[in-house]
């Protein structure tokens, strides 16, 4: 009778364990994707901002680290585009010959970025995980190159495009440190 109670109290707190944990390694009812969204995810530079771009793509849910970083490539192909384009419309708005000429930088390099990303996607689909390394990271250099622009005139306080070169550094950041894990 007493071992009968023991061996009860022991898959009762087994039970527990097993559907409350949210811990890598253990499933419950959150499920191995998400674990392994988030233990991914914890292991780079940005691990919210990686969280939240995976949560928030209905593939990720059953794809393999490999998968992840496609999704997050994905995502850093479509800011990159974005920026483009709010890049293309600054020039068209800005009259201040300073401002214009670091946006005619911005404006090359970032639609040099969208061919860099979508090649770091091919490369990765393809196995060749150096190819996707190399142009993942340019990417980054793109929107420095951006950045940095603004910083050779003293004039401009600001730039307008920082939020966003930041944005696209962040996400070829998460994508490099993902294709590490597994290269």
């Amino acid at each position: 009778m007493e071992n009968i109670n023991i061996a009860s109290v022991m898959m009762f707190l087994l039970m527990i364990l097993c559907f409350s944990s949210n811990k890598p390694g253990i499933v419950g009812v959150r499920g191995e994707e998400n674990d392994l969204i988030e233990a991914t995810c914890r292991k780079t530079s940005y691990p919210d901002l990686c969280i939240k771009t995976l949560r928030s793509s209905p593939g990720s849910s059953g794809a393999d680290v490999k998968g992840l970083a496609h999704i997050i490539l994905e995502s850093a192909s479509a800011y990159c585009n974005d920026t483009y384009q709010q890049v293309k419309k600054l020039l068209n708005e800005t009259k201040e010959k300073a401002t214009r000429n670091c946006l005619e930088v911005c404006f090359q390099v970032y639609d040099l970025g969208i061919y860099e990303i979508l090649t770091a996607i091919k490369s990765l689909e393809s196995g060749d995980y150096d190819s996707a390394i190399q142009y993942a990271n340019d990417g980054i250099i793109e929107s420095d190159t951006c950045e940095s622009s603004f910083k050779e005139f003293p004039e401009i306080p600001k730039s307008p495009l920082t939020d966003r070169n930041n944005g696209l550094t962040n996400l070829c950041s998460i994508a490099l440190d993902m294709i590490y894990l597994f290269k």
